[in-house]
């Protein structure tokens, strides 16, 4: 049996008194970091009003986009808008040529005219030939004319009134046709079917057009509408009537201000996102239907909300926390972080406004250290 040699022995006690060294020494530490008083620099926990809200992006689309389009064959006549133009309803965008629509309405209104007066004629007569019957149907009964009058009387008042209701027929199918043709008339004139502006014109003058042919295309931008996707967990927040921000890339820094008018009823299966629609005044006419907007969707209002200067957070693989200086110690408050603001951040936990918080020396407190406040 081998015994151990002295140099083994030596070795042992060696590392053994080792570790009782690095134990005492390491007792000492930390019994003197705890009796340290630290110097800090604090701020105030601020409590702050804040807008929760739910991102957008979409595009604008005009209020309203109306295609315009002849009702009537023909070559254009006249042309009275064009591009960009601002128009109100009714107001004559184009003409065609009206020649041939003015002889046709002049020739109706003759013929309508002479079944008229036709009429009024036949009118006459059966007047009288009712009369007539009238008297021979008291001389009859009375034995004053014969049978053979009587029926002759009767013919003759049947005849009359059967061109009466033919001269009545004619003067309705004139009515027809001049109606038609006041309408044909009237076709040869493009209108506004809107207030808004011109969007695009198809046609030149002189140019031959055939019926339901496009001439024009008028948007209504007064208003617009921002059509956007949001993401579709984000539904149970938003609500019709919400108040919507948008910007713009043609006007930075400019904001638009709206309100949310419609919700899909239903998400997208491949985007998972949610369509909505917001109305957004555009009295000034800065705002251009295609325009790519960002915005937002104001959920919900709070006030009072903790904000705390952005030095004031000390982040350690993924734990937030700040100190808490009161009575001259430190207190550790594990927090979430909302948004940020003008250098703050906003604090999600066990913190309320006016509390103080350390905002230097952060890697070096631990909760319950002793502080000595330098400043703010």
């Amino acid at each position: 049996m081998k015994t151990l040699r002295p140099a083994v022995y030596l070795l042992i006690a060696v590392v053994v008194w080792g570790i009782a060294l690095l134990g005492c020494s390491k007792d000492s530490t930390t019994a003197n970091t705890a009796s340290q008083v630290l110097t800090v620099k604090t701020g105030v926990v601020e409590g702050r009003a804040v807008e929760r809200s739910v991102e957008a992006t979409g595009a604008l689309a005009p209020w309203e986009e109306v295609i315009v389009s002849s009702e009537a064959p023909g070559a254009v006549a006249t042309i009275a808008a064009d591009l960009g133009d601002t128009v109100k309803t009714g107001v004559t965008l184009a003409t065609l040529d009206q020649r041939e629509a003015k002889l046709n309405l002049a020739d109706a209104s003759a013929s309508h005219l002479t079944n008229i007066k036709t009429l009024e004629k036949e009118k006459a007569r059966v007047t009288d030939a009712r009369t007539n019957l009238k008297r021979y149907e008291d001389l009859y009964k009375n034995a004053m004319v014969s049978q053979s009058q009587f029926d002759s009387i009767k013919t003759l008042y049947a005849v009359t009134e059967a061109q009466y209701k033919e001269a009545e027929g004619r003067v309705g199918q004139s009515a027809a046709r001049l109606n038609l043709f006041k309408k044909r008339l009237s076709d040869t004139v493009i209108t506004a079917p809107i207030d808004g502006e011109i969007k695009k014109r198809f046609v030149s003058v002189g140019e031959a057009v055939r019926d339901k042919s496009a001439m024009f295309t008028v948007v209504s931008t007064g208003r617009l509408k921002f059509r956007a996707a949001i993401a579709g967990t984000s539904v149970s927040d938003i609500a019709a009537g919400q108040t919507v921000r948008i910007t713009v890339d043609a006007f930075a820094g400019r904001v638009f201000e709206g309100a949310l008018k419609r919700i899909s009823p239903a998400i997208d299966a491949e985007t998972r996102t949610l369509e909505v629609e917001a109305v957004i005044p555009n009295r000034d006419r800065a705002l251009k239907p295609g325009f790519f907007a960002k915005g937002v969707i104001i959920t919900k209002k709070e006030s009072g909300v903790p904000f705390v200067p952005e030095g004031a957070v000390y982040s350690f693989v993924g734990v937030n926390k700040i100190f808490v200086i009161a009575d001259g110690l430190a207190r550790e408050r594990r927090v979430n972080i909302g948004m940020k603001s003008e250098g703050m951040l906003e604090v999600l936990g066990n913190i309320a406004p006016g509390e103080t918080v350390a905002i230097s020396n952060l890697s070096t407190l631990f909760d319950g250290a002793r502080v000595n406040v330098s400043g703010k």
